[in-house]
């Protein structure tokens, strides 16, 4: 797949949805979009965070969760989350060819970075084709 080209006024809109996910938690780090194939589209991050590193690593690890839940006859995998000693890592997927990430410190309440996860992602799909 060729690298996802976004407007300035579709990552306007991105980076919109990221600072309204930060201002409800302090404890999210940072927000990035990537495509399935593990490219960068657009990303906001409290400190530096290698994005391109970060965005391969994501699409992997989503592709591994829905490949692994079809394999346990579980159907759609909707998160992966990867629980780590100073934080969390919540992916979805968000519409065909994107994923969306969230990084978040341990002081994270999971449940409200898992609905910010969700609903984040229900805004940015509704508007990005």
């Amino acid at each position: 797949m060729s690298q996802i080209q976004m407007t300035q006024t579709g990552k306007a809109l991105c980076h919109k949805v990221f600072d309204e996910m930060m201002s409800k938690s302090d404890a999210i780090n940072g927000v990035l979009i990537s495509t399935v194939d593990g490219h960068d589209v657009v990303h906001n991050f409290k400190s530096d965070l290698p994005y391109e590193k970060l965005s391969a690593m994501l699409a992997s690890m989503l592709a591994l969760g829905e490949n692994i839940a079809v394999e346990a006859a579980q159907q759609n995998c909707r998160f992966v989350i990867v629980e780590n000693s100073d934080g969390y890592i919540l992916t979805l997927r968000l519409k065909e060819k994107l994923v969306l990430s969230v990084i978040a410190s341990a002081e994270a309440n999971l449940g409200i970075l898992h609905s910010l996860s969700r609903n984040g992602a229900k805004k940015l799909a509704s508007h990005i084709r």
